[in-house]
């Protein structure tokens, strides 16, 4: 399976900086005269046909970037023209700080990169967390440089081969929601974990009260908004880490598979109106995205399973109760069962795991 490992360059000399910049200025450059290229090219861009059209005279004129660079420059270009074709808008322009290399055009040693830059193997220090230490040892493939406000920073594809699944003693239901962004629950109906949506309450909280002293000092200096926005993105990516962490971990530990719904969006329900204006920016998909592959770094199976019932259907006795509207307490009016409405779907979702596809796909919503 491929990581991305992310990571901030050490400060750099001016001379090493100088050429960055130089090679990045050049590679935007590049970029838009492939688009220009596309243009002029009359037929749907691949890599064949516009390479043939416009690779030698656009090699010819950056002589400093890597042959290389400039095919990764290319094939950008033809991903940003597929995206406007779909998205529409004015014909696109690339602005962004950044530089794509092969990897095979790149070594990693003395926990830095050495990179082709204005014809010269250029050495780039990096700050390497302890916990990425491990995968510098597999084979890499794309490196990307990126600017981010002051500070450069290293995107570095990395190929982990994955840990053979183990074959679980029972399941780990997982219920997505609103008042609780994540309850995870076993076939018996134990609570594994619970993570609360006064998270984002309270960072929202936290960001008012930020972005209030900003824009105060802001206003009165330049008359502009601050904005938090990064910050919300940082956090919510922070957050969605932890938790699939801890929920792989846990998964782990208790020898579980992990069962996840086949959710196209979040089960439709009253959300609390301090969660509404937030709630926008949560990634519920982002979270799956991490759970699943820190599930394949662990070992640990996800299973998916059909969404139909699990929040009306009773965990102890099957009854689906049509009637069932937003209480916190799931009651079930035929065996009188009670349980929190989170914990029982999540039972629901553990216990669908055993079930034949047929058998799970034919439930009742």
């Amino acid at each position: 399976m491929k990581l991305t490992l992310k990571m901030k360059m050490r400060p750099l000399t001016r001379n090493k900086e100088w050429m960055l910049e130089q090679s990045i200025g050049a590679f935007r450059a590049c970029v838009n005269d492939w688009l220009s290229a596309i243009a002029q090219l009359g037929e749907k861009p691949n890599r064949g046909n516009l390479h043939r059209f416009a690779y030698r005279r656009i090699r010819d004129k950056y002589p400093q970037l890597h042959s290389n660079v400039v095919q990764d420059a290319m094939n950008l270009a033809i991903e940003i023209h597929r995206s406007w074709l779909k998205n529409g808008g004015n014909f696109p322009e690339f602005h962004s700080d950044v530089i794509y290399f092969k990897g095979i055009d790149v070594k990693i040693e003395n926990n830095g990169l050495v990179v082709p830059l204005m014809g010269k193997r250029v050495y780039l220090p990096l700050y390497v967390p302890k916990k990425f230490k491990k995968y510098l040892q597999y084979k890499h493939g794309r490196v990307i440089i990126k600017r981010i406000g002051k500070d450069w920073y290293a995107f570095l594809s990395i190929n982990v081969p994955e840990k053979e699944p183990v074959k679980p003693i029972g399941a780990i239901g997982v219920d997505l929601g609103y008042y609780n962004l994540l309850v995870a629950s076993d076939e018996k109906g134990r609570e594994v974990m619970r993570v609360q949506g006064d998270a984002l309450i309270k960072h929202k909280e936290h960001l008012e009260k930020l972005t209030a002293r900003r824009q105060q000092r802001l206003m009165k200096k330049f008359g502009i908004y601050a904005k938090t926005n990064h910050k919300d993105k940082k956090f919510v990516n922070d957050l969605n880490h932890k938790i699939a962490k801890e929920l792989v971990l846990k998964a782990k530990q208790l020898n579980r598979a992990i069962v996840l719904e086949k959710l196209k969006g979040l089960k439709r329900q009253k959300r609390p109106k301090q969660l509404r204006k937030i709630l926008h920016r949560w990634s519920y998909a982002d979270l799956i995205t991490k759970i699943i592959y820190k599930a394949k770094l662990h070992g640990v199976p996800v299973i998916f399973v059909s969404p139909r019932g699990t929040s009306k259907m009773c965990s102890n006795c099957g009854y689906y109760v049509k009637g069932f509207k937003n209480e916190r307490v799931f009651k079930c009016p035929k065996c009188g069962f009670q349980l929190d409405r989170d914990l029982n779907a999540a039972r629901n979702i553990a216990k669908r795991a055993f079930l034949p596809l047929e058998a799970s796909s034919s439930q009742r919503r």
